[in-house]
């Protein structure tokens, strides 16, 4: 499961209303504003193919500027068995 995560350039003045817009997307958090109007907010998706279009959708926002990644990291779960994942140990 990738998760990333992404600073939001914005328009000035338009923060509020971009952080407001990009909550209402699934698999994306915005965790706050920073002093010169970006936004923090994390992607996470099942796959890196919907990652990709999580971001795309937030840079076609009404009021963002771009979509940066500052952080990208792969959290897989291993169910059981070996160290590649299958049942054999």
């Amino acid at each position: 499961m990738p998760i990333s995560g992404v600073v939001v350039s914005c328009r000035p003045g338009r923060e509020a209303e971009v952080a407001e817009q990009a909550r209402l997307v699934p698999g994306v958090e915005v965790h706050g504003t920073l002093p010169n109007g970006q936004l923090v907010a994390v992607i996470e998706a099942a796959s890196v193919h919907t990652e990709v279009d999580l971001a795309s959708q937030l840079e076609q926002l009404d009021g963002v500027i771009s979509v940066q990644v500052a952080y990208h990291n792969f959290e897989d779960v291993v169910q059981q068995g070996g160290a590649d994942g299958t049942d054999e140990a």
